[in-house]
This record gives structure tokens, C-alpha cells and sequence, in this order.
């Protein structure tokens, strides 16, 4: 009986912390619109063929690719749209050659390296939040940049803890 009891409670809080998910989900998505809409849809579509394309083993992988695959579109579509080479080509560059590293040999080298890059670049993009106006363009990015940033952390420990505990 107790073990029933137990689920029952561990349903009901999985489903609340659902719904507070998506809420915070939509809060997140009426702020930031396309700020949040362009990497949202290049990840799934990035997860989609992944999920269809990648043998099981670097599937494991793909969550974390997904997510820095699509901050990486966002980039360069922002680049293309501005017509300007700047400081983010620094962020192309690095997520590319760490993309296809961790999609080819998915393993401890390409997630310290992809690791220290969105480690670094956080907390510059958390100082440059902080010091953003509420309701501008660049607050409304940089919201998004760090969201993406620290998915991308969590998802690429979870990767490879995961992989650590498959393969040995």
C-alpha cells in the first residue's frame, strides 16, 4: 500500500513540476519571441534527423549536440543577418569544430572542450543580462543564450556520465 501511496506522490509531483515547466516555458517564449524560436526549432529539427541518423551509442550524445547545434544556427543566422563578421564568429567557430568532434567521437575531449567554452562564456553573458535593460533586444537574447548554455552543460554531463556508466 505504501508503495502505491509513494508512486502516487512521486506521479503528482512529476506532473507538477510539469506544468510549472511549461509555464515557464510560454513566459520564457512571449518574452524572447524569436529570440527563443529560431534555436528552439534549428534544436528539434537537429534531435529529429539525429534521432533518425546516429546509431544508439552517440544518440546518447544527441541531446547535447541538439542543443548547441541549434544555439550554433542562431549564430550564424545572426551573422548572415547582420552582414558583419564580429566577436561571434569566435562562437561558430569553437561550436563547429566541438560539434563535429562530439558527433564523431563522442566521448570526455569534445565535453571538456565544448564544457570549458559554454563555462566561460556564461557568466559573460550573465554580467551582460544583468546589466541589460528589461524588454530590449539584447535582454531578451541574452536571456535565451544563457538558457542555451546552461542546457548545454547539463545535457553534455548527463551524456557523458551516462555513456561512463554503459561503457565500463
Amino acid at each position: 500500500m505504501e508503495h502505491t501511496q509513494g508512486g502516487k506522490e512521486q506521479t503528482m509531483k512529476s506532473e507538477a513540476l510539469g506544468i510549472l515547466a511549461a509555464l515557464v516555458g510560454a513566459a520564457v517564449g512571449k518574452y524572447s519571441g524569436i529570440h527563443l524560436l529560431i534555436p528552439l526549432v534549428a534544436t528539434a529539427i537537429v534531435w529529429w534527423v539525429g534521432k533518425k541518423s546516429l546509431s544508439e551509442t552517440k544518440q546518447l550524445f544527441l541531446p547535447a549536440f541538439s542543443v548547441q547545434a541549434g544555439h550554433l544556427s542562431w549564430f550564424a543566422f545572426g551573422l548572415i543577418y547582420i552582414g558583419q563578421i564580429d566577436s561571434n564568429v569566435l562562437d561558430v567557430l569553437v561550436l563547429v569544430v566541438g560539434l563535429a568532434w562530439l558527433i564523431l567521437k563522442p566521448g570526455l575531449g569534445p565535453v571538456l572542450l565544448l564544457g570549458a567554452y559554454q563555462a566561460f562564456v556564461l557568466p559573460v553573458n550573465t554580467i551582460l543580462f544583468l546589466d541589460a535593460d528589461v524588454g530590449t533586444v539584447a535582454h531578451k537574447a541574452l536571456l535565451v543564450h544563457i538558457i542555451w548554455r546552461v542546457m548545454a552543460l547539463f545535457l553534455m554531463g548527463q551524456a557523458y556520465f551516462t555513456d561512463r556508466c554503459i561503457i565500463r
